[in-house]
Formats: C-alpha cells, sequence, structure tokens
C-alpha cells in the first residue's frame, strides 16, 4: 500500500469521530447568499474566479423516509385542510373533520424507475479475444452462481434501496459454511453509511455506523483489514482488527438522489388540492331527487321502482335528479399537476384506461409514451457502471475461493484471476419476447451477430446453454465419425470378399 495512502488511513482510524463525518445531503440553498449583481465586461474580457458561495440546506435521511411513506406525509397532518361544520337539531354546530387522503406518488416512482433500470438480468460478456475452453467453463461457472446466489435480485434490492433513502450498501462476505454471499445496508435498518476519499477521490475508507441492542459499533473497511470499533459503557472506543479476505473493500456503497428529488413540491401540492377537492365533493358533492307538482300518497311499484303521481290541476309534475356543478378548474389543476411530476421525476405512469383497442398499441408506440423512463434509466445505468464492476469482482473472487476450499476446482483462484468479465445494467421495456427472439435470429443468419451471442442474449437461454450447444455439436461429431468408420469397414469387407471370389474363380 503506497505511504501517503496508509498515513491517511492511520489519521481516520486514530479518531473514530472522523470516521462518522459523511457528506450531508441537501435539498435547497439559502437564497441570501446569492450575489445577483454580477459585474458588467465588454465583449472578451474576463473577471477573476470567484469560489462557490451557495449554501445548501441540509436534509435529514429521516425525510426521505417520511416522504417514502405515505402514512407520514405532511398533508395527513395539516390542520389547515378545511372540515366540515354540522348544524345539529338543538341548533348547536360541529366540525367534523374530514380523513385525509396520502397519495403513494414517491414509492411509486421510486418503483417505476427501479423496474426500468434494474429488473432485467444483468448482461455478461467475456471479454478476452480468443477464450479457451477453460476460460469458457469457468465463465459458465460464474453465471450459474450468480443466479443461484441471486446477485440480480440483490442489485435490483440496492438500486431500490438508494433510490429510496439517497444511499445503500452492499457487503460482500464469507458465510459459515463458506459460501459467498452479499447483503444490503439501509439507513432504513440503522446502518448510516459514511465513504472516506483520498484527495483525488479515491475510496479510501467506507465506514458503517449502527447500533445492536443499544450498543454503538463502527466498522471501517480498507483493502485489508475490517476494523471494528465498539462504543463502552465509559464512552470510550475500543478497536478489533480482522483480515476481511478480499483483495479490495468488500463494500460497495452507492450515493445518489431519490427517484422523487425534482417534484417533491409537486407532490405535496397534489395532495393538499386532492384533499380540498375531495372535502368539497363531500360537502357539496350529492345529488338531490327533485319532485315537483302534488303527488298521490298512494305511490304505486312497478317493476321495483315507486311511480309518483302527479295529482294536482296543472298537470305540470315533474321528477329529476340534480347534480352540483363539478369543479372543472379544480381537476384540470390535479391533471397539469399530475403531468409535471411525470416531467419533473423522468417517469410516466400507464394506466389501463390509456390502452385502448383501437389505439397503436405497436412496440415503437409503447417506448416513444416511456421516452422519460428509457432516458432516466439509461442516465442511472452510466452513474451505476462502477458498482456493476465492483459486484463482479467481488464475487468472482468469494467464488473461486468457496470452490478451491471446497475441492470443487482447486485451481479455481489463478483461473478465475484471468477471466476478463464485462457487466452492464440492461434496461427493461415492453416487448415481445417472440419478436425479439425472431430479431436475433435474423441477426445471426446475416452474419452481424454470432451464434454464440444470439445463444446468450434470447430469452430462453440458461448459464450453460454455450456448453449445452458445444456438448451437442460433439455428440454430432461423434456420430459421424462413428457413422463414416462404419461405412469404410463395410467397404473394405465387401472388397475383401470381391477378391476372394476373383481368387476362386
Amino acid at each position: 500500500m503506497d505511504e501517503n495512502i496508509q498515513k491517511q488511513i492511520t489519521q481516520l482510524l486514530a479518531s473514530p469521530d472522523r470516521l462518522l463525518e459523511r457528506k450531508p445531503f441537501t435539498r435547497g440553498a439559502d437564497m441570501s447568499t446569492i450575489e445577483d449583481n454580477e459585474p458588467t465586461v465588454y465583449a472578451g474580457g474576463r473577471v477573476r474566479a470567484r469560489l462557490p458561495k451557495v449554501k445548501r440546506n441540509v436534509i435529514s435521511q429521516d425525510q426521505y423516509i417520511a416522504e417514502l411513506d405515505p402514512n407520514m406525509h405532511k398533508v395527513l397532518f395539516d390542520d389547515n385542510i378545511p372540515s366540515i361544520c354540522v348544524k345539529f337539531n338543538d341548533g348547536s354546530f360541529q366540525d367534523r373533520q374530514f380523513m385525509k387522503t396520502a397519495i403513494p406518488f414517491q414509492r411509486s416512482i421510486m418503483e417505476k424507475q427501479t423496474l426500468h433500470m434494474a429488473s432485467m438480468p444483468m448482461k455478461f460478456t467475456l471479454s478476452d479475444k480468443n477464450p479457451t475452453d477453460e476460460m469458457q467453463e469457468n465463465f459458465v461457472t460464474f453465471k450459474h452462481y450468480w443466479d443461484l446466489r441471486n446477485q440480480d435480485g440483490m442489485k435490483v434490492k440496492m438500486v431500490a434501496t438508494a433510490k429510496s433513502y439517497g444511499d445503500a450498501g452492499l457487503l460482500f462476505y464469507m458465510d459459515r459454511r463458506g459460501e459467498i454471499r452479499s447483503r444490503i445496508l439501509s439507513y432504513a435498518d440503522g446502518y448510516v453509511i459514511c465513504s472516506h476519499d483520498d484527495e483525488n477521490g479515491d475510496r479510501l475508507m467506507e465506514s458503517v455506523y449502527y447500533a445492536v441492542d443499544d450498543k454503538e459499533y463502527i466498522d471501517s473497511y480498507d483493502d485489508t483489514y475490517m476494523y471494528r470499533y465498539e462504543l463502552s459503557a465509559s464512552g470510550e472506543w475500543k478497536i478489533s482488527t480482522f483480515e476481511h479476505g478480499f483483495p479490495e473493500i468488500p463494500l460497495i456503497t452507492k450515493r445518489t438522489s431519490v427517484a422523487w428529488e425534482g417534484v417533491q413540491s409537486l407532490c405535496d401540492s397534489y395532495e393538499t388540492l386532492y384533499n380540498i377537492f375531495q372535502v368539497l365533493q363531500k360537502k357539496w358533492g350529492w345529488g338531490m331527487l327533485y319532485v315537483k307538482g302534488r303527488i298521490d300518497p298512494k305511490a304505486q311499484k312497478i317493476a321495483g321502482n315507486i311511480v309518483l303521481n302527479d295529482t294536482s290541476i296543472e298537470g305540470k309534475g315533474d321528477a329529476k335528479f340534480l347534480e352540483p356543478p363539478s369543479p372543472q378548474n379544480m381537476i384540470q389543476t390535479l391533471e397539469s399537476i399530475f403531468d409535471r411530476i411525470q416531467i419533473g421525476s423522468g417517469t410516466t405512469f400507464i394506466l389501463p384506461k390509456d390502452i385502448h383497442t383501437s389505439s397503436d398499441t405497436s412496440g415503437v408506440a409503447v417506448q416513444m409514451t416511456q421516452s422519460l423512463d428509457i432516458q432516466t434509466a439509461k442516465n442511472g445505468i452510466v452513474e451505476w457502471q462502477n458498482v456493476a464492476d465492483k459486484m463482479v469482482r467481488l464475487f468472482k473472487y468469494g467464488l473461486s475461493i468457496e470452490l478451491r476450499d471446497k475441492g470443487i476446482n482447486t485451481n479455481a483462484v489463478p483461473q478465475f484471476s484471468e477471466l476478463n468479465i464485462n457487466a452492464q445494467f440492461d434496461i427493461w421495456q415492453p416487448y415481445s419476447e417472440e419478436s425479439y427472439n425472431q430479431m436475433l435470429c435474423t441477426m445471426k443468419n446475416s452474419g452481424i451477430l454470432s451464434q454464440e451471442t444470439a445463444t446468450e442474449q434470447n430469452t430462453i437461454s440458461r448459464p450453460d446453454e454455450v456448453v449445452r450447444l458445444k456438448k451437442q455439436q460433439e455428440e454430432m461429431l461423434n456420430q459421424e465419425l462413428e457413422k463414416t468408420r462404419r461405412t469404410k469397414e463395410l467397404e473394405a469387407k465387401y472388397a475383401s470378399q470381391s477378391t476372394n471370389s476373383n481368387d476362386n474363380e
């Protein structure tokens, strides 16, 4: 390890309070710190550079938890929502509090973004130009165990956690059976992630602050060791050091904005206006049956319906159901805010009522409709590429140790170290599997794709599909060789019989 890096790590370990320092989450800024009177210059002129002076407002991750949980939304505790005043027969009045409604926009946005970005299985490519048979078999083994240990599920859970609470951690470890595993560290579960970088932005250490049975701990990881601090009853930190067994920090962390960061104010406005709309509808939105004329008290009942007969001389009786006027402006405002929420969050919501049998429901139409989701997902996979690469590195190394220790492959560590596996997130969007697989066949037959790529990318292949095809081809080749051998034996036998017959003549 570089001497300067080791020095910085030693300084961090010497002060547990520094390990607990972290970059805060912010939302908005103190506008009084922004200067409006910028200097004027001529064309081509210069001004002296100034350091940023904007002061951002710090926000707690507890706020993200409250925004994600509909039962904690501010509208449920807002006393400014109108109530309904009821007058009783004795002349007294009483306010009846209206049951407020929270709308889970934040959760829906998070789940939709996670669906498009992370729900598809990870795409793996063996980057070696001329991979050997041994590399191909180890590559298949890697993908098999990746599915067996549900690492795609862990990837989805990590993305959902980061988009829900602002950050997430994925810790790789060897369990008591010597198998490679991973687990999610989330703020909602009591784990506070504190990352530490050097002056170039490279990761020095990862620290996790948590409590178990009211006892506080700090787990810190560098490339070789895990340092566990425990807060004693006297208020002092006691440290224990262990080798974690991985060639790099086994904790993957990702910090990002929550999925609804840009539309939180719109979500609040929508909930407030929606609840006011409900109050108005409950108070004024009831229809009434209006009956005009002198009604015969002996009403007849025909087919289950009561017939009110007008007995007045004029015969101008009438009966109709009156409905109050609908607050159309308020409805249009709600629809407008809903559209702005989708635009601001880069998320679209297609409901069953939006799909009509007479409309264009082709793949192109669906893609255009969900262009915001695809755009957000594509930007996201670029941001998360380092996470994908590190997941592969840690899982590949841990798997090689597992296979070696279990005696499955005693040379797994050097062999797996030679595997150059490229991993990428695959965007989900609605499509026809039949059309997609047909496209792969067409591209393979035209020479644009190799058979191996078409085999790996179609929707029904298994991780060992390439090995199965190779085995099948070898069996067919052996059958052809056996058939050729038998043909030659028969030809030699007939030739020998023919020669003997000529000799006898």
